[in-house]
């Protein structure tokens, strides 16, 4: 509000000036023209008696001519005076006037021009037509003269007096006008720095409130704008971050975090990086919108939240996803493959004579021999295939997006040939082999317990066939499995 009354009261001294300059150049205007009536007069009393003494023909439309001319400017101009208008200036041009109102100067114009009118009336009807009865109407025109000219010139002396009296006085009164509306202007000037200064004190006061509001808090804080421009930072986010607090003010919000594949990461000084978690609240301060951001660096958290999660889906033994997982992504890709109305088989893996390796050779070359497996068994899938182990010396597979039994055995030829080969450690000499089950969705079931107990009951049927090492899960494996439960 006070800046606006500053401008306001700053728009109205420039108006009083223009106002002022606009005032006198009219009234400069005015009085020039009051002061040229009084020549006027004078120069058409001796243009009148210049026609009335000169005998000769050239000498006669001279004065004629001048009589003629300091009528038309004479009369226009006191009309112009008198009502506004038209008139020439001084300087041969077309000048238009205001008509005079009120105070002294507009009694004056009015006398004038009512003693202005039968002098004017003479003098046209000499103008008219001179050539007729020119010498009756010159008399009669120098003998109103001679009566009014006079009075004429000291109207107009008068006039001149009181324009310039009243123009004295319109220029006093814009002048006081402006020295008011100045000293108010200086006075709302005066009002807007001591308010600033009262803002700016409590805007401090403000900002050190905050300030140890937010370095008594552990967690790194920053508080920036809207261009993300850093205006506070607590001791725990220069801590953080490895600068000085007070160094960070000023820095974009950017130097400091950054997302990299949804990752949020914290930057510090010397380059290094932390995995980062922040919160984010928006707030007002000093009417101005500010955002403030709270960092913790939870890389030991992540790690640990990643080792529990190895530890809770992964064999410890071999890497490989567990039982759990497995169960869980198998769960998923069926119901993958039943929107997209695909296939997919799942492959009971069973090592054979395992326990005559443990036997005979000690349970660490068994542990050995079950890490060189889980590696073999990894290399021939795809990345979106899945190896597990269930424990002991048997490992689940799923495999996603297949057409049929034919897809299956690739796959398992491969993966029973590299099993094969031959496997050495500590001076041992192994040949590891296994059987393998398998069973299709959706044609051997459509939930994850089906899948994997038919994937079992086939695996059981391989190990039976000394020739095959592999075999699909049939509706007679089912019968046979039931028989031997009995």
């Amino acid at each position: 509000m006070a800046i606006g009354l500053f401008l306001l009261l700053d728009l109205a001294v420039l108006a009083t000036t223009y106002w002022l300059s606009y005032q006198i150049a009219e009234n400069a205007i005015t009085i020039n023209l009051a002061g040229r009536q009084r020549m006027l007069s004078q120069r058409m009393v001796k243009a009148l008696l210049n026609l009335d003494r000169t005998v000769d023909q050239q000498h006669r439309a001279e004065a004629l001519t001048e009589l003629r001319l300091t009528f038309t400017l004479f009369d226009s101009t006191l009309h112009s005076l008198h009502r506004g208008g038209v008139t020439v200036g001084g300087d041969g041009l077309p000048v238009k006037i205001a008509a005079i109102r009120g105070g002294p100067a507009q009694a004056l114009i009015n006398e004038a021009e009512q003693i202005w009118n039968p002098y004017r009336d003479r003098v046209q009807a000499l103008l008219s037509d001179p050539e007729l009865m020119a010498q009756e109407k010159i008399n009669s025109a120098i003998a109103l003269a001679n009566t009014k000219n006079l009075a004429l010139l000291e109207l107009m002396n008068s006039l001149t007096t009181a324009l310039e009296e009243s123009a004295i006085t319109k220029t006093s009164r814009i002048r006081m006008l402006q020295i008011v509306t100045f000293s108010l202007a200086v006075f709302s000037f005066i009002q807007i720095i001591l308010m600033m200064q009262r803002q700016l004190r409590k805007t401090s006061k403000h900002k050190e409130t905050l300030n140890h509001v937010i370095h008594q808090i552990n967690a790194g804080i920053l508080v920036y704008d809207g261009d993300g421009i850093v205006h506070a930072a607590n001791q725990s986010a220069g801590m953080l971050f490895g600068y000085d607090a007070t160094d960070m003010i000023g820095m974009s919000e950017s130097r400091f975090l950054f997302l990299q594949e949804n990752i949020l990461y914290g930057r510090r000084q010397d380059g290094s990086l932390f995995q980062a978690e922040s919160q984010h609240r928006e707030l007002m301060l000093d009417n101005v919108r500010m955002h403030l951001k709270t960092v913790a660096d939870v890389t030991q958290q992540r790690q640990l939240e990643n080792t529990l999660s190895q530890l809770a889906y992964h064999d410890a033994l071999t890497g490989l996803p567990n039982r759990l997982l497995f169960d869980d992504r198998l769960n998923q890709n069926i119901l993958s493959a039943r929107r997209r109305d695909v296939k997919l088989a799942v492959l009971f893996v069973d090592l054979n004579k395992f326990k005559q390796v443990n036997d005979n050779h000690g349970h660490h070359i068994g542990d050995q021999l079950l890490r060189e497996v889980a590696v073999r068994l990894r290399s021939c899938l795809r990345e979106e295939d899945t190896v597990s182990r269930f424990g002991g010396d048997e490992f689940g597979i799923l495999l996603t997006s297949v057409s049929g039994q034919e897809d299956c055995i690739v796959v398992i030829t491969h993966l029973l040939e590299t099993l094969r080969k031959v496997f050495i450690t500590e001076g041992v000499m192994l040949f590891p082999a296994a059987s393998i089950g398998v069973s299709l969705y959706p044609s051997d079931g459509d939930d994850e317990k089906i899948l994997l107990r038919r994937a079992d009951q086939a695996m059981y049927a391989a190990k039976r066939n000394s020739t095959c090492h592999f075999a699909f899960y049939t509706d007679a494996q089912q019968d046979l499995s039931r028989i031997s439960d009995i």
